[in-house]
């Protein structure tokens, strides 16, 4: 979850009756509240808001509650897998998701065990990749090592994902490529992609020069082989839709906003 910072208050988007005018035709619409870091939820909202039910993969989880791309869905009935290597992290993803499957592992390219850093003042970016780690310190983090064990989606959505997954979330700090090589894409096909993008805890060298901090360059060539289509990309995340519903991709032409009538407590 690169560059994670607390909005404060809380974010959601206001749902009542409205009328609208042109395509936007009058309806009835509920309260949704936007716990996402960068209103990721709010733009996968756009496709499933119509859909009671919906299965999610969510690697990197992190913390169930705060910056979740997935809360919103959870409370709305849906359930999942959340995959996260932090102990304390996921004994809480344990406690507030009882119907999901949580997972105390790592995902990379083959299964295994790794060297895990665990960053203790910014716990969400600990991270497999021992530069980052190194960066962390040398800013004047505490960073614990330890082993952990790896799995692989393939073994993942074999397991845990008998049926259709709607999508699935990537943020594992760096380590990205790694884990999206270990899945079989022509055979697993999640609906949607959403994948961290950039690099941990960097901004911008500038606002003209965003490829200081793509790290999208690494893997995407392995999404757009296997019949994925780009779709938005957030300034974080770069968000992918299968080619079979690639009519999907039009629902990301705009960023959050008006039309999403997000509102601040």
């Amino acid at each position: 979850m690169a560059g994670k910072t607390k909005r404060n208050g809380r974010a959601r988007i206001r749902r009542y009756p409205r009328r609208r005018t042109g395509r936007f035709s009058t309806r009835e619409l509920s309260e949704m509240y936007t716990y996402a870091q960068n209103f990721e939820d709010v733009m996968l909202n756009r496709l499933f808001h119509e859909q009671a039910t919906g299965f999610y993969v969510d690697v990197g989880a992190w913390d169930p509650n705060v910056h979740s791309v997935t809360k919103h869905f959870y409370k709305g009935g849906w359930h999942g897998v959340n995959i996260e290597p932090l102990r304390s992290k996921f004994e809480l993803c344990e406690r507030e998701r009882p119907r999901d499957v949580n997972l105390n592992v790592a995902v990379g390219d083959a299964p295994g065990k790794m060297r895990f850093f665990e960053c203790l003042e910014e716990s969400y970016l600990s991270t497999p990749d021992p530069v980052i780690a190194d960066q962390f310190r040398a800013r004047g983090g505490t960073v614990t090592e330890y082993m952990v064990p790896v799995v692989t989606l393939n073994e993942i959505f074999k397991r845990y994902c008998p049926g259709r997954v709607d999508f699935l979330k990537i943020d594992v700090e760096g380590w990205e490529k790694l884990a999206i090589e270990g899945c079989d894409w022509r055979r697993f096909r999640p609906r949607v992609l959403v994948v961290e993008a950039t690099k941990p805890a960097m901004r911008p060298a500038s606002w003209d020069d965003l490829e200081s901090i793509a790290m999208w360059h690494d893997w995407e060539p392995i999404i757009l082989a296997n019949r994925y289509v780009f779709a938005y990309f957030d300034g974080l995340n770069r968000f992918y839709v299968r080619e079979e519903e690639a009519a999907l991709a039009k629902r990301f032409e705009l960023p959050p906003g008006v039309f999403d009538d997000i509102a601040y407590e």
